[in-house]
């Protein structure tokens, strides 16, 4: 079979009719992200879809891998995640960071991690490990629940009070571990407070496993647009030896939030 290209129509889009499989898969995968653990029922219900075409959708999407069936019903797997991981943005942000988290990491002797903000999850974008037998988990994409992690307060304490107190209202707080935050109060003032003090610290409450801190890289308009954070398993990073890193962190922080534009003194 030929095929021909031509440059100048293949950039036209409005000449070509949109196909609707790929508009309503697309619909579907939104739903489940914003809805999983989410039934057919729910989605042929709240998108009018056919029964039969949601099914089909969903069979193809779970062959593709970008969708995963269990018995609390269908999610979104990491492997989107993964494909976004590729955008300009991110690749620009793990670029620049790179050679400063494996800075970090020779000098702390712990896992560094590069972390956004994607709705209501902290999402990991990239790491460096440490040379030690003794690590978190083998090579995964990382997600945490905003409220558990001491990025996920980074990124709330910079947010505008009522925009934080509105976001929170909406958040699910599930208790991950002993010291989770379930009580919206007291989750919206910790923000806060990390925000005065330049850096968060998570202590058993994703995980009773695993410590760690983190503090936040800023643009040129002083928006955070990630965070740098150090994690260890609480055999070894305990909470006197992640207060001896936060000069080391810190000073990474500022110096790749200077290759982005900020002028944060420190």
């Amino acid at each position: 079979m030929s095929h021909y290209l031509n440059d100048s129509s293949n950039n036209n889009t409005g000449s070509y009719k949109l196909s609707t499989t790929v508009m309503k898969a697309f619909q579907v995968l939104e739903f489940v992200g914003s809805n999983q653990p989410t039934q057919p029922s729910q989605i042929v219900s709240a998108l009018g879809l056919n029964r039969t075409n949601v099914h089909r959708l969903l069979a193809t999407l779970v062959d593709l891998g970008y969708v995963v069936k269990t018995a609390e019903g269908f999610s979104l797997t990491f492997k989107l995640l993964k494909l976004g991981r590729t955008i300009p943005l991110s690749k620009d942000l793990r670029n620049t960071a790179k050679p400063h988290m494996i800075e970090l990491m020779q000098k702390v002797g712990e896992n560094v991690y590069l972390c956004v903000l994607v709705e209501e999850m902290v999402f990991a974008i990239d790491d460096v490990k440490s040379a030690h037998q003794l690590t978190l988990n083998p090579d995964i994409t990382y997600t945490f629940p905003i409220h558990s992690c001491a990025s996920g307060k980074l990124f709330l304490g910079q947010m505008a009070p009522a925009q934080r107190r509105e976001y929170i209202d909406k958040v699910a707080l599930a208790k991950l571990a002993h010291n989770t935050i379930t009580d919206k109060d007291q989750l919206y003032q910790g923000a806060d407070e990390v925000r005065q003090q330049g850096y968060a610290q998570d202590v058993f409450e994703f995980s009773n496993d695993i410590l760690s801190i983190a503090a936040p890289i800023f643009n040129f308009e002083q928006n955070i647009i990630a965070t740098i954070a150090i994690s260890g398993p609480a055999t070894r990073l305990t909470e006197t030896e992640m207060h001896v890193h936060i000069p080391e962190l810190l000073t990474t922080a500022r110096t790749i939030s200077r290759l982005f534009g900020s002028n944060e003194a420190g």
